[in-house]
């Protein structure tokens, strides 16, 4: 089984989890490691070609961008659900 991980910065991520030996190389082998489309080109090119999700098998089209979308799509929601600040009588009542 292999596992695709797109993330900003998954260059970093692949070089701390193979610094601090987060997981055994047999392991961490099934790892791919991508940076989202629209974050690789803040990268140095040498980067870019290594991580780039359009270079690696497996990863299709996907641009990584799925989270900002959802995170975009529930921002209407904010204002409504927002709490602005406890009073001391809502303290008592919960410990209380």
């Amino acid at each position: 089984m292999s596992v695709g991980l797109l993330y900003d910065i998954g260059c970093q991520l692949e070089r701390s989890w193979r610094k601090f030996k987060f997981f055994d190389n047999s392991i961490l082998s099934r790892f791919h490691f991508v940076i989202s489309v629209f974050h690789a080109y803040g990268h140095q090119w040498p980067c870019q070609v290594v991580y780039h999700p359009r270079k690696h098998k497996g990863f299709g089209l996907s641009d990584g961008e799925g989270c900002e979308r959802l995170w975009s799509a529930l921002k209407p929601l904010i204002g409504p659900l927002r709490v602005s600040g406890v009073s001391g009588s809502h303290h008592v009542g919960l410990l209380g």
